[in-house]
Formats: structure tokens, C-alpha cells, sequence
């Protein structure tokens, strides 16, 4: 189970979970009850579920036909909606906080940058230039943060800058108050701190009880009233050795 994020009213989550055999997404209550399976996958890895801000549509990527495409999906089931057809690599999208474009990244301009296409479908277009990665509009809709080089940058009015460093993608989110984000740096256990916009400052908010391990695919949200924030943790992990009889 991970990459968890909170719908729109806080009320449910939309999360990856391999629980049925395949990978697939799953939604559930906010406190984990009533998980019910939502794509029919079977076999394709997909992941990145996120919450259109009206709470009726889940976006999520999907490698179908062996590379990463978007699709949109309602909540109550159905037959997703694919939205790229690029034998690129199109992944980790996200909505623009007037549910009228998709964010994603995609390497079919021959480097990963952020991308964008309506929601509805049709052509999309470059955002950033100097390479980009996860990507999230702000509260206002007017800033646009995303990942790059284990940081955290923004993109205003077609100006690229660095915000704040040692960030790793699918361990931070956008607030209205700042950016909120797992360090990894700190000992000896590792600390969720904000990146309060007001101040321009980082403060922690507290520390992890166990290491997060920070493997593929990860996990990290704020709910939207900022009381409560899900990460993915491993809380045990086996390896088997086993015997082939007959072994030619």
C-alpha cells in the first residue's frame, strides 16, 4: 500500500495497493475502512492516484503498453479514460486547482520536464524548460512547485527557480501555508518539517517513529484542514531462501 492521497473534503483516500495480486488503485476512508478496489489493471503497473478538486475524477498513470501513460477514472468505477497516447514516458500527474488541466512529467521532448494537458483531453503543452519532475500548483493556483534534482523548485510567469533543497520526489506536498516534506538528513530520526511561505523559513513539525524507507513507490500527504499528514512506511520486510530440487 502507498502513494495515499486525501480527496478534496478530507473525507476518503485514493491509494496504490497490490493487496488483489496486481497492482491497482483502491480508495478507502480517511482512517483506512471500507478499502474497495477502483481500476482493473491486472498486470499493468499504474500508481500516482490523485483527487480531482471536485472529488469525482482519480488521475493516475498507467504502463499499459510497457511506458507510462495518464488515465482518468471516476470514483464510481468504470472504464479509465486515457488522456496521452506518447511512446514516452508520461507519469506522476496531478490537477490544477481549477480541475481544467492535468500536470505530469514526460521525457518525449528528449528530457524530463513538466508537462500539462486539459483534463478533458486533447493536446498538451511544455511547461517548464530546464527539466522538471512531480509537479503541484499552489492554493491560488498561481505557482507552480515541482521536484528536480532532489529540490524543490517553483515556476512563476516562465521563470524557474529553486525554492529549497534535499527533497525527495513522493515525500513532500503543497499547503496553503508552505511546503511540507520529509528530511531525510536528520538523526537520529528523520524529521517532517515545513517550509513556511510567510517566513521563508523551515521549522520541523515532528519526527518518524520508524525509518520511511524511502524505496519505490513512496508515499506522502497533508489532509486538506492540515491536521493530519499520511506517509508510507515499511513496517516489515522478509526474504525467503529457497531450494530447487532437480536443478539443471
Amino acid at each position: 500500500d502507498a502513494l495515499p492521497q486525501y480527496s478534496p473534503d478530507g473525507q476518503r483516500i485514493a491509494f496504490l495497493s497490490a493487496r488483489s495480486g496486481y497492482e491497482e488503485v483502491w480508495l478507502a476512508h480517511s482512517d483506512g475502512r471500507n478499502p474497495i478496489q477502483l481500476t482493473a489493471l491486472q498486470g499493468a503497473p499504474g500508481g500516482s492516484p490523485r483527487w480531482s478538486p471536485d472529488g469525482k475524477r482519480i488521475v493516475f498513470d498507467c504502463r499499459l503498453e510497457g511506458h507510462g501513460d495518464i488515465f482518468v477514472i471516476k470514483v464510481e468505477g468504470g472504464t479509465a479514460k486515457r488522456l496521452t497516447t506518447e511512446p514516452s514516458e508520461d507519469i506522476v500527474p496531478s490537477w490544477s486547482r481549477d480541475g481544467r488541466w492535468i500536470y505530469f512529467a514526460s521525457n518525449r521532448s528528449g528530457s524530463q520536464q513538466v508537462w500539462k494537458i486539459p483534463a478533458d483531453g486533447g493536446t498538451a503543452m511544455q511547461v517548464t524548460q530546464q527539466g522538471g519532475f512531480e509537479a503541484f500548483e499552489s492554493a491560488d493556483g498561481k505557482t507552480l512547485y515541482y521536484q528536480k534534482d532532489n529540490a524543490i523548485w517553483q515556476f512563476v510567469d516562465g521563470a524557474e527557480t529553486r525554492v529549497i533543497d534535499g527533497v525527495e520526489w513522493g515525500y513532500w506536498a503543497v499547503t496553503a501555508q508552505g511546503l511540507c516534506f520529509l528530511n531525510r538528513k536528520t538523526t537520529p530520526q528523520f524529521t517532517i518539517e515545513l517550509f513556511d511561505f510567510a517566513p521563508q523559513q523551515v521549522r520541523s513539525l515532528t519526527s518518524v517513529e520508524k525509518d520511511p524507507a524511502i524505496i519505490s513507490p513512496p508515499g506522502f500527504a497533508v489532509s486538506p484542514d492540515g491536521r493530519w499528514i499520511l506517509y508510507k512506511r515499511i513496517d516489515q520486510h522478509d526474504n525467503e531462501i529457497m531450494l530447487v530440487e532437480n536443478y539443471r
